[in-house]
């Protein structure tokens, strides 16, 4: 399968199109593996927007040499008059969508606290492929340990008082959703599912109502939100938690 050719014009025409686009509508391909990795938070916004898109399974030694920057995940945007954007790197594409969807708060300020709270959640992510998914199989659970209580553990208590401190509403920001709270729920759900045999106890010990009951608040919104929710819980979703198990021998 050939990939979308980008539309070659200059930076204020692709701005324009990226404003007109704003009030029409557009379609999408979103080119990833078919796992959820960088692009589960992707998929979770698209979800959260209620747009129509194709899941552009990677054919990647065909595909490598026509992307930006030779990596995945690429999202192909073409506005209803035509337009091809092309947007690249995850978090670059995870920001495009917040703003278009309206979830990076509702002035400068708050979409300040949004990226902290998203940059915060993007660390303590990373740390996780690290020191756990990325870990050899051999040493994955004493690594695995040691991330828990030296880093997740004291990560967890920083994000229930922010969480706390704005009402304890579910959200990070005022009263709606923001891009932090999906980046949140998604990374959860990872901690939550990609668990090392034997340490099932350790994190739901970590990351329950009881204990941990405003970050709760936010993965039950998320589940609650009705285009949102019904993607956490469909079939396809489950197929790529799936894949991303077996990918990463778990």
């Amino acid at each position: 399968m050939a990939l979308p050719v980008p539309t070659q014009a200059s930076s204020e025409v692709l701005s324009k199109a990226i404003r007109d686009a704003t009030n029409t509508k557009s379609t999408y391909k979103f080119l990833y593996f078919p796992l959820n990795g960088r692009g589960e938070t992707i998929r979770n916004l698209l979800a959260y927007g209620n747009v129509d898109y194709e899941d552009v399974i990677a054919d990647w030694p065909a595909m490598k040499k026509d992307t930006r920057f030779g990596c995945v995940p690429v999202l192909f945007e073409t506005t209803a008059s035509g337009t091809v954007l092309e947007f690249s790197e995850s978090q670059a594409i995870e920001r495009y969508l917040a703003r278009k969807f309206g979830l990076l708060g509702s002035n400068e300020w708050e979409e300040h606290l949004v990226n902290e709270y998203v940059n915060s959640v993007d660390t303590t992510a990373g740390n996780a492929l690290t020191k756990i998914l990325f870990a050899p199989v051999e040493t994955r659970n004493k690594s695995a340990e040691e991330f828990y209580k030296s880093q997740l553990a004291p990560w967890i208590q920083i994000h229930e008082g922010h969480l706390k401190a704005n009402g304890g509403n579910g959200h990070y920001v005022g009263d709606k959703f923001s891009w932090a709270d999906i980046k949140l729920s998604t990374a959860i759900n990872v901690l939550l599912t990609m668990v090392p045999k034997g340490l099932e106890k350790e994190i739901e010990a970590l990351i329950n109502p009881e204990a941990t009951p405003n970050i709760w608040k936010v993965r039950e919104a998320a589940l609650a939100h009705p285009s949102l929710g019904e993607w956490l819980k469909s079939d396809k979703l489950v197929q790529y938690s799936v894949a991303n198990k077996g990918f990463f021998k778990f």
